[in-house]
């Protein structure tokens, strides 16, 4: 879905695609803080993945 957004619409299109799918990582960190898991795999994991997509976002949104 991205990689045909970002062909058939634009960066800028593709970055607010980026920007909501931050959202599914983030919410997986608060899944596994709240059900037990470990900070290590909630932050070093999930958060970091939502970390990257959002600078991934800010850099389409620089094109």
């Amino acid at each position: 879905m991205g990689l045909a957004l970002l062909v058939f619409a634009g960066a800028r299109a593709e970055a607010w695609f980026m920007l909501l799918v931050a959202l599914v990582p983030l919410g997986d960190t608060l899944i596994v803080l709240r059900h037990g898991g470990t900070k290590a795999v909630a932050y070093g994991i999930h958060f970091t993945t939502a970390v990257a997509v959002l600078i991934s976002a800010g850099l389409l949104f620089a094109v």
